[in-house]
């Protein structure tokens, strides 16, 4: 069976633009506001979560005001960015401008001290594709940039080392056909609504 599986990018959170990656930080009210105008008009049969605050406290709510099933699924988290977590690029540019640059060119072979290498993150978020249950046609994912970005190369065949191309704004909605097969999951992006 193909389903329609679309992927929700969590709203705008609390602090500052920086590398949050597992930092459990809230949504900010403009974020909450962000995520209830980009699903008043959606349809689903489950939402599915990351297990960060930022998107499952949503995923909480809006699994009971539509009567949904919510599965939480750590796969669906943000990459972690070891020591740079917490800190901006403008932090990086001072301190390390060098592996800032390398990791945004080079992502697949540079990893920041006690990171995820991306090879790890890649292979977690497809294992989260996999996962997701075969009995419901039409799935919400609500988690972060990266899963997006990477789900978005598998889509149209790009190396994830090319993750960075690809735009997932806050609040972003970006709906695939999914299709599950022996070799894997087989995704296509479907055209936004």
């Amino acid at each position: 069976m193909k389903q329609t599986v679309t992927l929700l990018r969590h709203g705008e959170t609390v602090g500052a633009a920086r590398f949050r990656g597992r930092i459990d930080e809230p949504l900010s009210e403009l974020g909450w506001q962000q995520m209830q105008q980009a699903t008043a008009e959606g349809a689903w049969d489950l939402i599915v979560s990351s297990p960060l605050c930022r998107c499952r406290d949503f995923a909480q709510q809006l699994a009971q005001q539509k009567d949904l099933p919510l599965l939480i699924n750590d796969d669906w988290q943000e990459m972690d960015f070891g020591q740079w977590e917490g800190k901006s690029p403008a932090d990086l540019i001072q301190s390390d401008p060098e592996a800032l640059e390398r990791f945004w060119s080079e992502p697949d072979l540079f990893t920041p001290p006690e990171a995820e290498p991306l090879a790890n993150f890649s292979q977690r978020v497809k294992n989260g594709w996999a996962t997701l249950p075969t009995e419901y046609e039409r799935i919400l994912v609500v988690t972060h940039g990266g899963p997006i970005r990477l789900s978005l190369c598998a889509a149209s065949g790009t190396p994830d080392n090319q993750l960075l191309q690809f735009n997932a704004p806050h609040a972003g909605l970006t709906p695939f056909s999914l299709q599950q097969s022996e070799a894997g999951p087989i995704l296509k992006r479907l055209k936004s609504a």
